[in-house]
């Protein structure tokens, strides 16, 4: 290295040095500008969940709202293309909260009509004159005036506001000057020769009313839905106003008096809600209320009483029913009605009693115990079923003394006796049963009656008739009569010997009446005997025979039966 070599080193070495880190931090530099596509998702993600997120939104708020602003108005067809898909579905939904909000109160007013406070709703349409639907409305969609102002029509200033105290106060002047351009421009652009202006608009939740005035207009903010009567009350106030303002010698204190008046948002809605128009009272509503009532009323006694009448005549009959003890009929769960008491095995059932009571609607029930009833009447029914006597015994009780009469057998008798002073209500027994007489005794009494009984049956035959008589109803009687005799004869042991006799009237030859006596007996035997009589038991009464010497002046023949002991 020579002394010029060592002389340009020692001068330029410092800056050789510094151009060597500058190409160094050049590289550097370089290097990591090719790797910053690769790094900045991650940087951002780190920067989206460490501590600088507040401060790194805060960053970038400015200008993506800048970018997204130049966005719009340079490619607003190309925003509007992109928005589309989400736009829709948006006010879809917006739609349909509204709709199942309007939905809801419609429900509620629905639900509510039989309520209290529907029934509340509806005198207060009765006494007011309104419709029951805008009753509703007023109710379930409530409205509130919150922002008032009075505008200077030319200049336009604010002469005087009114905002509802639980809200935040408004920039007055700036609401002033923006709806007074929007109104010159309505007025001057879209307006038909500058006559039409801006009458109401939208503004976020909030219905704006802007009523025209020739020196001052008012403005309205209203939440809700207002009632028709708010329009007019506005243009009242605002009228109010001019009059003040157009007064002679009308000062400033008096003109800010009148706009305070006017604008007082408490008066101005009170006003409002009772202003609507009133109808004729119509007073058939309330009548037929009062008579669905009364007549729900009348119907709901009627029901009672008639289930108390019924209650009082089951109670009275259950309670005159032998045998039976109520202690309780349970009606609290109607038409379920439980019978409590007493019954005796040997009462009647109770079923017929309860009869009306089911056809009348009511469900009885029987909770019932046994017991043994002295009753006279269940105390003969519980002796008849103890001692089960024959047809020729009467039974009869009174007082507890069981009496016993008639005839009856030697058994049955020894086992009343044992018997009836052992059932239950039976405090003495008199008997008067007598002992039954004899099979013989009684086939002869049997035969004794019949022996009278046959005369008694006679046939008619007609003048000079002997074979048939005038009707043959009473053979058949006698052959009924006489069935079976020869039995009854063997049992009484007595003969029974059958006389046929005929019998004539005062007219006639003898020798004639003679002839018609015997054929006409002739003819009742031989009509017996086809009927099943022995032949052996009958004769026939001759005319000479002593015991029928004196027969009946008549045209008849009849039996007479003699009775005899055997040998």
């Amino acid at each position: 290295m020579n002394d010029l070599d060592r002389l340009r080193q020692i001068l330029l070495e410092e800056d050789r040095r510094a151009l060597a880190a500058a190409a160094q931090r050049l590289d550097v530099a370089e290097s990591r500008q090719h790797g910053l596509a690769e790094r900045l998702p991650q940087a951002l993600e780190a920067v989206q969940s460490g501590a600088q997120r507040e401060r790194f939104a805060r960053a970038m708020a400015a200008p993506v709202a800048s970018a997204l602003g130049n966005a719009v108005r340079g490619n607003r067809h190309l925003i509007i293309d992109a928005l589309f898909p989400i736009i829709g579905p948006t006010i879809r939904k917006a739609v349909g909260e509204a709709m199942r909000g309007l939905v809801a109160d419609i429900n509620q007013a629905l639900e509510s009509s039989f309520t209290l406070r529907g029934l509340a709703w509806r005198v207060e349409a009765w006494r007011s004159g309104v419709p029951y639907a805008e009753v509703v409305l007023k109710h379930t969609l409530a409205w509130q005036v919150d922002h008032l102002f009075l505008i200077e029509r030319a200049s336009g200033l604010v002469l005087h506001r009114a905002s509802a105290p639980e809200l935040p106060a408004l920039d007055a002047d700036a609401i002033a000057g923006m709806l007074t351009a929007i109104a010159d421009f309505v007025s001057d652009s879209v307006g038909r020769d500058g006559g039409d202006t801006l009458e109401s608009a939208r503004v976020g939740e909030h219905v704006l009313w802007l009523i025209q005035g020739p020196r001052a207009n008012l403005a309205c903010f209203i939440r809700g839905v207002p009632g028709s009567a708010l329009y007019a009350r506005l243009q009242e106030r605002l009228e109010r106003i001019h009059a003040a303002i157009d007064a002679d010698g009308a000062s400033g204190e008096l003109v800010a008096s009148a706009s305070a008046e006017a604008l007082d948002l408490a008066a101005l809605t009170r006003d409002a809600a009772t202003a609507e128009p009133r109808r004729r009272t119509a007073w058939w509503p309330l009548l037929l209320v009062i008579l669905a009532a009364v007549t729900a009323l009348a119907w709901h006694l009627l029901r009672d009483r008639s289930w108390e009448t019924r209650m009082d005549a089951l109670r009275t009959h259950l309670g005159a029913h032998p045998g039976f003890v109520l202690t309780g009929l349970d009606d609290t769960r109607r038409p379920a009605v439980v019978v409590h008491g007493l019954l005796d095995p040997d009462a009647a059932p109770l079923e017929p009693l309860l009869a009306a009571m089911r056809a009348a609607g009511g469900a009885p029930q029987l909770a019932v115990q046994g017991y043994l009833s002295a009753d006279d009447a269940i105390v003969l029914r519980r002796a008849r079923r103890l001692l089960a006597p024959p047809d020729s015994v009467r039974l009869t009780v009174s007082g507890g003394v069981l009496g016993l009469e008639g005839v009856a057998g030697s058994d049955w008798l020894d086992t009343a006796r044992l018997r009836a002073p052992m059932i239950a209500g039976v405090r003495e027994v008199r008997l008067e049963v007598a002992p039954a007489a004899t099979p013989a005794d009684v086939a002869r009494a049997e035969l004794e009656q019949l022996s009278r009984q046959l005369p008694e049956i006679k046939g008619v035959f007609e003048r000079g008739v002997a074979a048939v008589p005038a009707s043959e109803a009473f053979v058949d009687d006698l052959a009924e009569r006489l069935r079976g005799i020869e039995q009854r004869a063997a049992v009484a042991g007595v003969e029974v010997t059958l006389v046929a006799v005929g019998c004539n009237d005062a007219t006639g030859a003898d020798r004639t009446n003679a002839g018609l006596r015997e054929g006409r007996g002739a003819w009742l035997r031989s009509a017996l005997i086809e009927r099943g009589v022995p032949a052996a038991l009958i004769r026939v009464a001759g005319d000479t025979d002593p015991d029928f010497q004196d027969r009946p002046l008549e045209r008849s023949a009849y039996i007479h039966m003699a009775l005899s002991s055997r040998p």
